[in-house]
C-alpha cells in the first residue's frame, strides 16, 4: 500500500531508526520526502501500521520513461524478506519492464533480488560498498567543527552551476547533469574555494537518500586535511537537520576509509547496488 500523510511518514521514520543500519537508506530517503520531496519519491509498505517491508521509489509513471539510472533508484528494507519477495512481484511496485536500479543495506536480500530479476528477464549484477556510519554528535563537537580555522580556504555550499565541473563523473550527460544540479539545489553540500580561483578545489554532496557522496579533492590539495574537514562539516549539517549520517566506500579505497575512520565513521555492513545496466560509481577521493 502507498503510504501518505505526514503523520504516517513520521511514524514510519521513527520505527525505522530501530533497524539501523539496515534501514539507513530508506530512512534517509524518507527524511527528504518529509522535507520538500524534490524527487517526488513515494513510499510503500506491505501493511500498516505493523509493516515489515518498505519500498521507496520514484513515481511509477515516471519509470515508464526511457532509462534514467540517476532518478529511477529504488531503496528497500525488510524485517521479513518473504513479505518483500511478495511485494516485488507486484507490477505496481516495481516496473520490471525496464532496467532497474535497486539499493539495499541488507546483503541477505541479494539472492532474492537475483531471483526476482531473473523471472522478469533481468540479469542482475551487484556492486558492493562498505557502509560507513557516524553516530550522534554532541554539542561540544559541533561547536569545535563550526570553529575550525580554515586560513585562506573558504568552506561554503556548492552552487547549481558547479554541476558543470568536468570532475563530476555523474555530470557527463544531460540526465546526470540535471540530477547533480537537483542534488545541489535541494540537499546539503559543501565545497572549498580559494581566493583567486573560480572553481572550488574540493567538494562533497548528499543525495536523495541523504547519503554523503559525490566527493572530490583536487590532487594539488590532497593530504591537507580538507576532506576530513568537509566530511565533519557536512555530517554536522545532516545531524542538525535530523538526517542520518552515513556514506559508502569501496573496500579497496583505503584513502577514503582512512578519512572515514578519522572522522568517527564506523563500517557497519554493506550497501548493495543491484542493477542490470552498466553502473559507474562516483569518484570517492
Amino acid at each position: 500500500m502507498l503510504l501518505t500523510g505526514i503523520s504516517k511518514l513520521v511514524t514510519l521514520q521513527r520505527a525505522l531508526t530501530c533497524s539501523f543500519p539496515k534501514s539507513l537508506q530508506v530512512s534517509g530517503a524518507l527524511y527528504n520526502m518529509m522535507n520538500g520531496n524534490p524527487f517526488r519519491l513515494q513510499v510503500l509498505v506491505d501493511r500498516w501500521p505493523d509493516f515489515t517491508s518498505v519500498v521507496c521509489r520514484p513515481p511509477l509513471e515516471e519509470t515508464m520513461e526511457p532509462l534514467d539510472p540517476y532518478n529511477d533508484a529504488y531503496f528497500l528494507f525488510s524485517k521479513h524478506p518473504e513479505s518483500l519477495f511478495q511485494m516485488l512481484h507486484d507490477p505496481q511496485i516495481i516496473n520490471w519492464n525496464k532496467d532497474v536500479h535497486i539499493e539495499v543495506c541488507q546483503p541477505a536480500l541479494w539472492d532474492m533480488l537475483h531471483t526476482i530479476g531473473s523471472k522478469h528477464g533481468r540479469q542482475m549484477q551487484t556492486l558492493r560498498f562498505l557502509l560507513c556510519v557516524r553516530d550522534e554528535m554532541d554539542s561540544e563537537e559541533l561547536e569545535q567543527i563550526s570553529n575550525v580555522s580554515t586560513g585562506d580556504l573558504i568552506y561554503t555550499s556548492l552552487l547549481p552551476q558547479d554541476a558543470a565541473l568536468n570532475k563530476w563523473e555523474y555530470g557527463r550527460n544531460e540526465r546526470s547533469l540535471k540530477y547533480v544540479e537537483s542534488c545541489i539545489k535541494n540537499f546539503p553540500t559543501i565545497c572549498v574555494r580559494k581566493k583567486g580561483l573560480e572553481q572550488p578545489i574540493a567538494w562533497l554532496a548528499t543525495d536523495k537518500s541523504a547519503e554523503i557522496c559525490m566527493g572530490y579533492t583536487d590532487p594539488a590539495y590532497r593530504n591537507l586535511g580538507i576532506a576530513r574537514t568537509m566530511i565533519l562539516k557536512l555530517s554536522a549539517a545532516n545531524y542538525k537537520r535530523g538526517a542520518p549520517i552515513y556514506a559508502a566506500a569501496s573496500a579497496d579505497n583505503k584513502q577514503i576509509l582512512a578519512v572515514a575512520r578519522n572522522t568517527k565513521f564506523q563500517v557497519r555492513g554493506e550497501i548493495l547496488v543491484a542493477t542490470n545496466f552498466q553502473y559507474k560509481s562516483l569518484p570517492a577521493n
